[in-house]
């Protein structure tokens, strides 16, 4: 009997360590963003990304709110690829009206150095970041398996990508995103390979999508030059000269994403807040990683123009947004001054 209860205080031991280990883990994490000494060193930087910040999230919100509203009155666009882009249209207005906010004020508060603020601030940021960011990246990827699927399957690509389908995925993408942003107060090195391994697997997809595309899109050429049909020389090369402005069109969406989106990859995991790492680690490194946060939520003010710049029925459907927004008040006056 005395045996054990030895046993079981050796258990309840173990167990009480864990926990605090686990506790010492969190705030440890926490620290890392939150320090007064390094928030001290970098007050200049702070500032400086508190202006970018905002400039940032001015535009995204108008830009994508503008985006919306055209892909809203837009009927051109096939209706799953259309639910594709407002959905990133939609995600990266969110980022602008939410995430990139609670960035500008985790800015702030470390600039008057309320550390206990910033931890719950950090944690909301932290949370936001990871579901508007995986959602964006999973929407991209979509869009390039949306491009290879219409290429492959032409006739059948209606009856297999459905819009069904296609709410199903956005929602699991949502879903997704939200349980990865959960991991991530539960153990931050969890959280951390997950989203590397999730984030290079999509990467890996859209580069292989996209390749594909490319191979299939030659094969087809040296078809059509081989072809001695008048008809076939009139009607083929049309269709894929469309089809390579679509595919080109999300290249550069997703080459958008890439670059704004691998700064961050390649700091996070030095950001890790062990106790080795936390001794090597200097102020430098701290405005760093803000810096590549930053130029993540730059990728939501970029998306809207390339949308425009790229995409003939999007750029159509935003003039006549903003015809029918200019129109719409200029109208009053003209009734006034009839009258």
């Amino acid at each position: 009997m005395k045996m054990f209860v030895k046993e079981g205080d050796h258990t309840a031991w173990r167990f009480k360590m864990s926990t605090t280990n686990f506790t010492v883990h969190r705030q440890t994490m926490e620290d890392f963003f939150c320090s007064t000494e390094l928030s001290e060193k970098i007050h200049i930087p702070l500032i400086c990304l508190s202006v970018v910040n905002i400039i940032f999230a001015l535009t995204a919100t108008m830009g994508n709110t503008l985006i919306v509203i055209a892909l809203q009155r837009e009927t051109a666009l096939h209706p799953p690829s259309k639910v594709l882009l407002r959905n990133l249209a939609v995600t990266d207005l969110c980022v602008g009206i939410v995430s990139q906010p609670l960035q500008i004020a985790l800015f702030l508060i470390l600039l008057y150095q309320l550390p206990q603020m910033c931890r719950y601030t950090y944690a909301v940021c932290r949370t936001a970041r990871t579901i508007l960011c995986g959602v964006s990246m999973l929407t991209t990827t979509a869009v390039s398996v949306d491009r290879l699927l219409a290429l492959l399957l032409r006739l059948r690509y209606g009856q297999v990508v459905t819009l069904k389908r296609i709410y199903g995925a956005v929602i699991a993408f949502w879903a997704f995103s939200t349980f990865t942003a959960a991991i991530s107060h539960w153990d931050y090195a969890v959280w951390l390979v997950f989203g590397i391994s999730s984030t290079s697997l999509c990467l890996v997809t859209s580069i292989s999508c996209y390749s594909m595309i490319f191979l299939t899109l030659r094969r087809y050429q040296n078809q059509v030059r081989d072809n001695v049909q008048e008809q076939a020389n009139q009607t083929i090369p049309l269709n894929i000269k469309r089809y390579r402005k679509t595919v080109f069109s999300g290249m550069c969406v997703q080459l958008a994403l890439v670059s704004c989106y691998l700064p961050f990859l390649l700091v996070s995991p030095f950001a890790y807040p062990s106790r080795e790492l936390r001794r090597s680690q200097t102020a430098t490194f701290h405005v760093a990683v803000e810096s590549a946060v930053t130029l993540l939520h730059f990728n939501s003010s970029l998306n809207p123009i390339l949308y425009c710049w790229k995409i003939t029925e999007v750029r159509q459907a935003v003039k006549d947004a903003l015809r029918r927004l200019f129109c719409s008040s200029n109208q009053p006056r003209t009734g006034g001054s009839g009258g």
